[in-house]
């Protein structure tokens, strides 16, 4: 009776039930109300969730990515970008991108990644002569890609979900991820120039010659050697993504103590905020557990994979209907509960269309991740507006043209995955 799930899952959502308890309460009524199973098998079910090794790598990389801007990486690796882009036009609009690039190489997650590079770079922006919302937006659309750039807190739970290697996904994530960046990129350019804006000089204590610029070199590639180890080490095959994200950990604990930028007191925030992060994340994971028994036992996967092979057989269509239906789940739920929610419904389709799980992964992230900054519910424009106080609606206008331009890209990667999946082996 999938019927009692989806009643079961709409009626929740529609009270404004959390959506850890929304998740676990769906599967709990329909094992209640459609199966002979006692309810021990929720608790059960809970311990299974949570009793995966790869899951350690979620709070190790979040640990890894707020030591890393805790420790003062993110300043140094402005302050060199900011020199080095000073003769490109809108540089610091750039540079806002490039560390987003490298700040989402560590954190794995946008959020994160937003607030680190968002309290940095906005004053710095509007000191330079940026329309706040402008810059907001920038930030807003380039920390997407700490969702896609390995090492990826969603390419994680969906390589759990899906029983996919977390390895592949990763390698399949660097050259979407990068191309993340190098569309926003593009369209500050394509912004900039409409507006008439013209880059200003560098201040003098903004220049950099001599030991200050052998300084700034050395702290930059401090900062750029985190992720080279991490996506360095697993590429060639030296750690396993959980044991990368203790690797970046150490890593970042080394330099701030060289550093001796890294206290108990900031030790403590650090670890109070990265508890708080991977406890939301981890409510959730142990749920879905027990929703995705109940899609088990109700077969809803198959069912739907029947369903779409009966509209249609072509491949192409099967993914623009999927990629749709992402990007409107996306919008009101963050990747995490996303992915949880529809991979065992959507994957077995897509299996039964000859899509490959990886590509599938890349897809279902992408779209998923750019619900995040879509209008008027992405939960990034919340994170933005928080460290911002730039409405909602003048928000909304700006990250606008940077969500259409990141909808063509993820079109684009979704029927063309030659674009990245030569990286696999076998790709």
């Amino acid at each position: 009776m999938p019927g009692i799930l989806i009643g079961g899952f709409v009626g929740l959502m529609s009270l404004g039930v959390p959506l850890a308890i929304v998740i676990i309460g769906t599967g709990l009524i329909y094992i209640m109300l459609a199966t002979p199973a006692p309810l021990t098998v929720v608790a059960q079910r809970l311990f299974v969730g949570m009793d995966d090794f790869t899951l350690m790598a979620i709070p190790l990389f979040v640990l890894a990515g707020y030591l890393m801007n805790e420790v003062g990486l993110t300043e140094r690796l402005v302050r060199l970008t900011r020199y080095l882009l000073r003769k490109i036009y809108g540089g610091l609009a750039q540079v806002a991108v490039l560390v987003s690039m490298v700040f989402g190489g560590v954190s794995g997650a946008a959020a994160a990644d937003l607030a680190a590079v968002g309290i940095t770079m906005i004053p710095e922006m509007q000191r330079d002569g940026y329309k706040r919302e402008f810059s907001v937006a920038t930030i807003t659309a380039a920390s997407l890609m700490g969702a896609v750039i390995p090492p990826s807190i969603p390419f994680i739970i969906y390589g759990v979900q899906s029983q996919t290697s977390i390895g592949d996904l990763f390698i399949a994530g660097i050259i979407p991820g990068i191309l993340i960046g190098v569309t926003v990129m593009i369209t500050n350019f394509v912004l900039l120039r409409r507006q008439g804006f013209v880059t200003p000089k560098l201040r003098p204590d903004q220049v950099l010659e001599g030991k200050d610029l052998a300084i700034s070199v050395r702290d930059a590639l401090i900062a750029l050697f985190m992720p080279v180890l991490i996506i360095g080490g697993i590429l060639g095959g030296i750690f396993t993504p959980t044991e990368a994200a203790a690797v970046a950990v150490f890593y970042a604990l080394i330099v701030g103590l060289v550093y001796r930028t890294l206290n108990v007191e900031k030790a403590l925030h650090v670890l109070r905020a990265s508890v708080v992060m991977t406890a939301t994340v981890m409510i959730i994971v142990a749920s879905s557990s027990v929703l995705n028994w109940a899609l088990a036992y109700s077969r809803l996967p198959g069912l739907v994979a029947e369903v779409m092979l009966s509209i249609t057989d072509s491949q192409t269509v099967f993914l623009l209907i999927a990629l749709i239906v992402l990007l409107l789940v996306g919008m009101p739920l963050d990747p995490v509960p996303a992915i949880i929610i529809v991979t065992p419904v959507l994957l077995p389709a897509a299996i039964s269309y000859g899509v490959d799980p990886v590509h599938f992964g890349v897809v279902t992230v992408l779209a998923l991740t750019l619900g995040l900054a879509t209008p008027p519910v992405g939960a990034s424009l919340f994170v933005a507006m928080s460290i911002s106080k730039v409405p909602m609606g003048r928000l909304s206008v700006a990250v606008t043209p940077f969500i259409i331009a990141l909808l063509a890209l993820t079109v684009l990667i979704t029927f063309v995955p030659q674009i990245y999946n030569w990286l696999l082996v076998g790709g």
